[in-house]
């Protein structure tokens, strides 16, 4: 298994943790842009800023972060090369919980492969709630992420923006 998936959980903590609370809302997605990084493309709010650009060091692999207000949207691709056996969609989520040693569990909520978790940092508790997706040569992990008294209300909109992705 990469290191790329153990990084999951530093990148978006760090997502979090650099922003507090989910803000009580996320404006309508319906006014998005699609943005692609290499095999997948998603459909990011246009008031969503790219945070990727203030990150000093990226995976080699396809990232995107953006930003808004207190929310946090990451993405993080692995190659399918990587695995001896390459696993279900269930599994590659299982495997990501496992590495990141986070206690989450898989759900399958509108039609997307999902886990949520939480983290505790100076006494603010965030939720991030993730996604996977698989191409014909890649998973992804796009994650939605904000204080966990605000999430709530974010989730719908994180499941709109997660619905919008497609990965070659």
């Amino acid at each position: 298994m990469s290191n790329l998936s153990k990084v999951i959980t530093a990148l978006f903590l760090v997502c979090a943790l650099t922003l507090s609370g989910c803000a009580s809302l996320i404006p309508d997605v319906a006014e998005a842009e699609p943005i692609t990084v290499q095999d997948l493309t998603v459909s990011i709010p246009v008031y969503f800023e790219d945070m990727s650009v203030y990150q000093d060091s990226l995976p080699a692999s396809g990232f995107f972060m953006y930003g808004y207000s207190e929310i946090v949207l990451t993405g993080l691709r692995d190659d399918k090369t990587l695995f001896e056996e390459v696993p279900t969609l269930e599994e590659y989520a299982k495997i990501l919980i496992s590495n990141s040693e986070v206690d989450a569990q898989v759900e399958i909520i509108d039609g997307l492969t999902t886990f949520t978790y939480f983290q505790l940092k100076n006494s603010q508790s965030y939720t991030c709630f993730a996604a996977v997706f698989e191409g014909t040569d890649s998973f992804w992990i796009v994650t939605g992420s904000c204080q966990t008294m605000n999430f709530k209300y974010a989730q719908e909109k994180f499941i709109e923006i997660f619905k919008s992705i497609q990965v070659a």
